[in-house]
């Protein structure tokens, strides 16, 4: 019998990963501080710029550091709940802004997040499975 559930699971997760570590590499090529300012303008007066200037610093890492975890499979329910999350936060972000096709595109990538958070016990092709067995950690 063809695993067909466990190859589409692992086809998913490596491109939900891939869209999470190009989108974090994408920030670094102009600086870190070019992409923080351009945040901070866009959220100027919506939120405090001390948070902002944080999340901003700190998000092309988070990005990277999920997308690599789904890409390889390793820590996979750990990474998609950080995904997950992730998602809250850059939806309320651009909810504020506001910008409708982007607060779309994040919800449906978070849906994707939840399939795959759901569907977990198919994460066969993984360094999970090679690493604990089987168990998505």
């Amino acid at each position: 019998m063809t695993p067909y559930r466990e190859i589409n699971y692992a086809l998913l997760r490596i491109t939900v990963g891939v869209v999470f570590l190009v989108a974090g590499l994408a920030k670094f090529p102009a600086g870190l501080s070019t992409f923080a300012a351009g945040v901070e303008k866009q959220l100027a007066g919506k939120l405090p710029s001390v948070l902002v200037l944080a999340f901003s610093y700190s998000l092309p890492f988070v990005e990277v550091l999920i997308g690599a975890l789904l890409v390889l499979g390793l820590f996979t329910r750990i990474a998609l709940v950080a995904a997950g999350a992730l998602m809250l936060a850059l939806t309320f972000g651009v909810v504020l802004i506001p910008d409708p096709p982007t607060v779309i595109n994040n919800v449906m990538l978070a849906v994707v997040v939840f399939v795959l958070q759901w569907a977990a016990e198919h994460n066969r092709y993984s360094l999970d499975q090679r690493l604990h067995g089987g168990e998505s950690r």
